[in-house]
Order: structure tokens, then C-alpha cells, then sequence
């Protein structure tokens, strides 16, 4: 499994196809319950006048956005 320095994935085993995908299912999942936290959190930082951090985490969505489209592509080309 890929490591990150501080960050373990041993909870994120997977050992079938079918364990894999739900997997998957549930990062996508995970990743919008954060991008909802994180777009009322750019509204809280506009609010308080800090429009560069607000900024910084506009782009953090985008980016997470699109880390999700990659996944939901590894789940279709599962599926083919």
C-alpha cells in the first residue's frame, strides 16, 4: 500500500476487486462531505475579510474536485 510521510494506509486495505471498489465508493463519498465543509469554510474566511486564505481554499476544492473525477474514472474503467 502507498504511504505518505506521517500518513498510513493500513486501514485502507483492500483485498478483492468488489473490497476495492467500495473502497473507491466511499473515498468519493468522503471527499464531497469535505468539500462541503471546506466550501461554508471559504464563506467563514470571505466573511472575516480574508480573502487570500478564502482564495487558497477555493482552489483546495477545485483540486479536490478533480481528484474525485480521477477516482470515479478508476471506478468506470473497473467497470469495463
Amino acid at each position: 500500500m502507498h504511504d505518505h510521510p506521517g500518513h498510513s494506509h493500513d486501514h485502507a486495505q483492500a483485498h478483492t476487486r468488489e473490497e476495492a471498489e467500495k473502497l473507491l465508493q466511499f473515498t468519493l463519498k468522503h471527499n464531497a462531505s469535505h468539500e462541503d465543509e471546506l466550501h461554508e469554510l471559504g464563506h467563514l474566511l470571505e466573511s472575516l475579510g480574508l480573502n487570500a486564505a478564502a482564495q487558497e481554499v477555493w482552489y483546495s476544492i477545485d483540486d479536490a474536485k478533480c481528484a474525485s473525477e480521477h477516482i470515479e474514472r478508476a471506478v468506470a474503467a473497473m467497470n469495463n
